[in-house]
């Protein structure tokens, strides 16, 4: 039995501006308080199953600290489950996904991490309803 890597390498992350536009465009969302997920499944770019960025809006916490602070939260809380959804990514497509801090006060890391459990849980279900489009189908018109 081999041990899930527990790193978030640069391919692992969401940096492009086109990929993000899509992503905030195109993509669907769900809740998994503390945290919004915004995803959206597309094919695949580079061997990363998935692309995501965290988000902690200006708005509600002011100071970049705190921003930083919650953001480092969710991040670890992601390296450290991030192996519970990237068996059920289809081969050849990728994920992109956001998460987006939610609350107006500053939550424990143990809230954060049931959070965004939640969150994986969530995108392992729709991964497993999404129906795998067939590549010799051709669209009905």
């Amino acid at each position: 039995m081999t041990l899930p890597q527990l790193t978030f390498k640069k391919k692992e992350r969401l940096c492009l501006k086109k990929q993000v536009g899509q992503l905030f465009e195109a993509g669907k969302a769900l809740m998994a308080y503390p945290v919004r997920v915004q995803y959206l499944l597309v094919d695949a770019v580079d061997d990363a199953p998935c692309k995501i960025l965290f988000s902690v809006p200006k708005k509600r916490f002011k100071r970049a600290v705190k921003r930083n602070l919650i953001r480092r939260k969710i991040k670890e809380a992601w390296r450290l489950h991030k192996h519970l959804l990237y068996p059920h990514v289809p081969e050849g497509k990728q994920l992109l996904i956001a998460l987006v801090y939610l609350d107006k006060t500053l939550l424990p890391y143990q809230s954060v991490l049931k959070g965004v459990l939640k969150a994986i849980n969530k995108l392992t279900e729709t991964m497993a309803e999404a129906p795998e489009p067939h590549e010799n189908e051709e669209p009905h018109a």
